[in-house]
């Protein structure tokens, strides 16, 4: 077996269930578990036994020890799926009369972040390796789990479990119950209710009550003050003793110790949210990062179609085999002016709107682009390449970064943007992720990046228990000593920065109209809400919005004719929609939308008709004032293993980096030049003739 097997079960093991930072001792105790299949008594002896690697995981000091529930760092956010299961469990969920079951609501995975089976990919719900901002992020600690702790996640929690409260297991605002969204719904009235809370204690004074509660639901790590705050909200709901119980429950599951495993101790004055700056009145402008999760093929996305110099379509053809497209059916583009190996290229059949907004100079590609520390060749890529090649996360997250040496810990190269933009320009900078949270937009100025839902923003705690609920929930969730947990601080800070961005959002989307009609599918929807924020922007008060948004599904190792047919045609037609609305709104001119992907996939064909992963890919980028109808880069002009650039099994070494491209959209978005080495750290390892100006990018305003 590998030796890298057993750490790394282990330490997953160990985050799941206890910690997500474990010590090394504790890894190496769950290690040796499962390599000799024994901890104590338990096991089989037998390499591999799960039973006693889980009994090291749950019986070690680490997991079983008071003291540590002391230490600020240990412990972790808990899984959404599980505080809800918990929930009901502890809260003695009980069928209603002539139920043999009840099944939950058709959106639940959308809004809590998680459902059994139901994974979105094959890295499963959150990155183990995940680092978020604020304290957890300066000290360099992973919390998996917090890549689901975003405004639309938190607001469905909170809107589901106090519905579930309120109404029992139903659709009643929100809830998690199956059915339409019902509205007008009346407390205490279970009647629409597929199963309900029977926890109950009646003539049980508050102090008792709140007692069992914190016992039962954050395993009685609830602070002296949230539990004051909790026995004066029973109080305040005397004589109607079932009213209590059900604002305390509330109350309790909008707390940090609920959320987490960690203490937290209250400094006794209110948490402050980040305001937004002012804008500085210049003309708006927009980014848009479109990525395509699992690595797009994109050599089958811009295809050698006419070249005076050699016959690159054959070469295309002979080594793509099965996957490669007929000359016939590739969409020509002109590239004359290119200095390309080939006069003009081929855009996948699906593409049509790529194809024209390129002929009418809104669209140009980047040829073999991808993440590079330094330019590099066949001889030497090994050693002068920092970033692990070929792996989804990896390469993935240095997209996002564009910092391979770590220059600037936990941002990415957008929210870097933002930073110079702000902190440069006195500019109003927001940033929004699409369904979920990316490390690209993270920065160090300004409120946290939204996450916002595509399907829309819902009201949060619609028919409140209480007129001053809100004032309970930010006494709960309030300011923390510095020795208090650190994931209940990012609990906190979090929950309090949804529920306001949340109360902005709504009102701000809610009578917004596009003359446009987007799809139903996840590119159609994300387009669409982009494009209604952006009819927000005066609203909001903003000189320049960052987006970012991913749709995962293109890890075509089997079967690529079949996901290009699916996935092109959908990706086309949210950039025909999205494109139409911004003219029509007359802001087309100040956007920008730059498409990725993990990395390009490798030239021939494999077994399955698909392609696996490699590195250097083809990309887009559009916008009112990209000078489009160009390929810029260079288009590798020999695709067999013994060109210059290509690697073993088809791997493409990209000659263009991340690092050049991003520089050009900062200077675009009006970033100073003197801060390009701040927003592209390693900018400098690449040659003044390898970079674009300008000019060469984008047409002058």
């Amino acid at each position: 077996y590998h030796d890298n097997t057993d750490p790394f079960i282990a330490k997953r093991l160990i985050q799941h269930f206890t910690t997500s930072n474990p010590d090394p001792s504790y890894v190496k105790a769950v290690v040796t578990a499962f390599r000799t299949g024994k901890y104590e008594s338990i096991g089989s002896g037998q390499y591999g036994d799960l039973s006693a690697a889980i009994a090291a995981v749950l019986l070690e000091p680490d997991a079983l020890s008071v003291v540590l529930d002391a230490d600020p760092f240990h412990g972790s956010v808990r899984e959404p799926l599980m505080k809800v299961i918990s929930f009901l469990r502890s809260m003695e969920v009980e069928l209603s009369p002539n139920r043999k079951a009840f099944k939950l609501s058709t959106p639940f995975v959308r809004n809590i972040g998680q459902m059994a089976h139901s994974f979105p990919s094959v890295f499963s719900f959150f990155l183990p390796e995940y680092v978020p901002s604020g304290r957890v992020g300066l000290a360099r600690l992973t919390s998996p789990e917090s890549m689901l702790s975003d405004m639309p996640k938190i607001v469905g929690m909170l809107n589901g479990l106090y519905s579930t409260i309120k109404y029992g297991v139903s659709p009643c605002n929100n809830g998690f119950g199956k059915g339409k969204n019902l509205s007008n719904c009346v407390e205490g009235d279970y009647s629409n209710a597929a199963a309900k809370l029977s926890f109950a204690r009646p003539s049980v004074p508050a102090e008792d009550v709140v007692e069992e509660l914190d016992m039962l639901l954050t395993n009685g790590r609830l602070s002296a003050e949230n539990k004051q705050i909790l026995v004066n909200a029973y109080n305040s709901k005397l004589p109607d003793e079932a009213a209590a119980l059900r604002m305390v429950q509330q109350l309790i599951v909008s707390s940090p110790e609920f959320h987490t495993s960690n203490a937290v101790r209250p400094s006794g004055s209110p948490r402050s949210i980040p305001e937004s700056p002012p804008p500085k009145g210049v003309p708006y402008k927009a980014i848009v990062y479109l990525m395509l999760a699992g690595g797009a093929d994109s050599f089958n996305m811009l295809v050698p179609h006419t070249c005076a110099q050699k016959d690159m379509y054959t070469e295309y053809a002979d080594i793509r085999t099965t996957i490669a497209i007929p000359k016939r059916n590739l969409l020509p583009i002109d590239a004359t002016s290119s200095n390309q190996v080939c006069e003009q290229f081929g855009i996948n059949p699906h593409l049509p709107t790529v194809q024209k907004l390129y002929n009418e100079g809104d669209l140009l590609w980047f040829a073999n682009a991808g993440v590079l520390t330094q330019p590099v060749d066949k001889s030497n890529y090994r050693g002068k390449t920092r970033t692990q090649l070929f792996a989804h996360n990896r390469m993935q997250a240095e997209i996002q970064h564009v910092d391979p040496f770590e220059e600037d810990l936990d941002t990415g190269v957008m929210g870097r943007v933002s930073d110079a933009l702000m902190s440069e320009e006195g500019m109003s900078v927001e940033r929004f992720n699409i369904f979920n949270r990316a490390e690209g937009l993270e920065g160090r100025y300004g409120s946290d990046p939204y996450i916002i839902d595509a399907h829309g923003v819902p009201a949060f705690n619609e028919d409140a228990s209480s007129v001053d609920m809100f004032d309970l929930i930010k006494e709960m969730n309030a300011a923390a000593d510095f020795d208090s947990g650190v994931f209940a601080d990012l609990w906190s800070e979090s929950l309090l920065s949804s529920i306001k961005a949340n109360d902005l959002l709504t009102e701000a989307l809610e009578n917004v109209q596009l003359s446009s009609s987007f799809g139903s599918d996840s590119y159609g929807k994300s387009m669409e809400m982009i494009s209604k924020l952006i009819a927000t922007r005066d609203i909001r008060g903003v000189d320049r919005d960052i987006f970012y948004f991913s749709v995962s599904g293109w890890d075509a190792h089997k079967k690529l004719s079949w996901n290009e047919g699916t996935n092109l045609p959908l990706l086309d037609g949210a950039i025909a929609a999205f494109s139409n609305e911004m003219k029509s709104m007359g802001i087309w001119d100040g956007i920008t939308v730059i498409q990725m992907s993990d990395f390009g996939r490798t030239l021939p064909a494999n077994g399955g008709d698909g392609s696996d992963h490699a590195w250097g890919g083809n990309y887009m980028m559009m916008g009112g004032t990209v000078r489009g109808g160009q390929v810029l880069g260079t288009y590798p002009d020999v695709l067999t293993d013994d060109g210059p650039l290509i690697l073993q099994r088809g791997r493409v070494i990209p000659t263009t980096s991340w690092d050049v491209i991003f520089a050009g959209i900062a200077e675009w978005a009006g970033v100073p030049s003197a801060s390009l080495g701040y927003v592209c750290p390693n900018l400098d390892k690449f040659p003044e003739s390898s970079r674009f100006t300008m000019a060469q990018l984008f047409e002058t305003l």
